[in-house]
């Protein structure tokens, strides 16, 4: 007998904001619309001229020129590298594009917007981006710095942690290395390395303003230059409020914008996903993604973990957006490492076979659609295959020959199955250790993407039911346990086959 187990929304991972956005149509009939694109009074060649919230765009001539097909309402827009998104009201004819330059270099005493929705601001992100806000305000971004996990696995004020996971007693130093993701606008005098110093909206982890403000992600020292050391920031002076993002026609009265590709690529993922730490390969995303078939393929990190919800089709309702597609506009969710997206891209097969004197079952795990091993980013996430085999009496059956999981397996130790993770040599027969000791070199058993795992276990013949289990735990089982992680352990898929 053979059973599959597969999420029916697989395929649906990469149909995401960045791979093939639908094109709208122009709209209406008449005379077409007719200007020029200038810098000041010199023409500007080369700019990408549209109806504001259309897909198709023309291109200025030599002389600035342009022509739009005839619309009755809307701003026509302008954009070209080097500039600010620049807009025009079509009553005015020949239309006039004037594109500013933004500032030549970035501002460091610039102050951060709160992405909070407040009254009494007329800045704070919240106000305007109302549904980004609510997706954003969910996100792990949003918890970079609040985390509970976070703060208990990195600094143990109530002293539940097992010897050697503290790492501010352990390795006080390596608060910098978190402190450049977890809350790269912390400016905390004297203990600018220290996250726990992070308040107001540096306390708020990754937020808007600091995303929006980004114009590089060089990748020459990838790995070793992490976060906030690793990104180039573009922040203005004197109020001007300047965002930077992939939409080439976002324009709203008392802000301006610039358009970078940047944002719909994975290498402005990579400061942050991609970490040698402490000699220790830690966080590998990134150099996970160039190896898979997707980055191969050009499929961007965005395409799943920005894709459309389909809900958002105006990015500031009642404050100067506009309606548009909806399959244009990302989410702000980042989702990541959520049981809906592990359950989507692994896939379970489990049969099995009786001889004469025994039950042999085959299981089968493949991780597809997916841009990296799984489980990724933070070192100590791992799956855990577990296959149990039971007589007519519900009475555990032993495992005659097959594969066992390890003691880092925790309470499955021992059992029947298979660790995906990444192990030091110590850790296969004694408990795990935080990365930031030095031991061995590890040892990777992760699934990759598109590779099928196949193993085979042997049960006693008088087996009448076999079930098999694929666990995600984000932390070892020691770790959570001593903490009283309660919600660490989360079934991704799960079979139950009979000879």
């Amino acid at each position: 007998m053979i059973m599959k187990r597969r999420h029916p929304a697989a395929l649906l991972c990469f149909l995401g904001l960045f791979l093939a956005p639908a094109a709208l149509s122009w709209r209406g009939s008449g005379v077409p619309v007719e200007g020029r694109v200038l810098d000041g009074e010199r023409p500007v060649p080369g700019a990408r001229v549209r109806w504001q919230g259309d897909a198709r765009c023309v291109v200025s001539g030599s002389d600035g020129a342009f022509r739009l097909p005839a619309r009755r309402t809307g701003q026509v827009t302008a954009w070209k590298p080097g500039y600010r998104i620049g807009a025009a009201s079509p009553d005015r004819r020949p239309i006039e594009l004037r594109l500013e330059r933004p500032p030549a270099e970035d501002n460091p005493d610039y102050t951060w917007l709160s992405p909070h929705l407040d009254a009494r601001s007329s800045t704070a992100c919240g106000n305007c981006h109302a549904e980004i806000y609510r997706e954003w305000n969910g996100s792990a971004h949003a918890g970079a710095v609040r985390n509970p996990r976070f703060v208990q696995l990195f600094s143990d004020p109530d002293g539940k942690s097992p010897p050697g996971w503290d790492l501010s007693r352990e390795h006080p130093l390596g608060l910098g290395v978190c402190a450049s993701c977890h809350a790269p606008t912390l400016d905390a005098p004297g203990r600018a390395d220290d996250y726990r110093q992070a308040k107001g909206v540096a306390a708020d982890g990754i937020h808007c303003d600091y995303c929006h403000k980004i114009v590089d992600a060089p990748v020459d020292k990838l790995g070793v230059r992490f976060g906030r050391d690793g990104l180039a920031l573009l922040r203005p002076k004197n109020g001007d409020q300047l965002f930077f993002g992939p939409l080439e026609d976002a324009v709203r009265p008392g802000e301006s914008f610039g358009h970078l590709p940047l944002y719909k690529e994975s290498r402005i993922c990579a400061s942050c996903h991609e970490g040698i730490v402490f000699g220790v390969h830690v966080y590998g995303t990134y150099s996970e993604w160039l190896e898979s078939p997707a980055g191969k393929q050009g499929v961007h990190c965005q395409s799943c973990h920005l894709a459309p919800t389909g809900r958002l089709t105006n990015i500031a309702t009642g404050h100067g957006g506009i309606e548009r597609d909806p399959r244009a506009l990302g989410s702000h969710r980042f989702a990541g490492s959520q049981a809906d997206m592990l359950r989507r891209c692994l896939e379970l097969e489990a049969s099995c076979k009786l001889q004469v004197d025994k039950l042999q079952v085959d299981v089968t795990v493949r991780a597809d659609h997916v841009g990296h091993r799984v489980p990724t980013g933070f070192i100590d996430r791992h799956l855990l295959l577990v296959v149990q085999a039971f007589d007519a009496s519900r009475k555990s059956l032993r495992l005659l020959d097959g594969p066992r999981l390890p003691p880092a397996a925790g309470d499955f130790g021992g059992q029947a199955g298979v660790l995906y993770g990444t192990l030091r040599p110590e850790q296969k027969t004694g408990d795990p250790l935080p990365f930031w000791i030095p031991g061995a070199e590890l040892v990777d058993t992760r699934l990759h993407p598109a590779r099928r795992d196949h193993r085979t276990f042997t049960f006693p013949a008088d087996t009448d039911r076999v079930e098999v289990r694929l666990w995600y735990r984000r932390f070892w089982h020691r770790v959570a346990e001593a903490r009283g992680w309660s919600d660490n352990d989360t079934v991704v898929q799960e079979l139950s086959i009979r000879p």
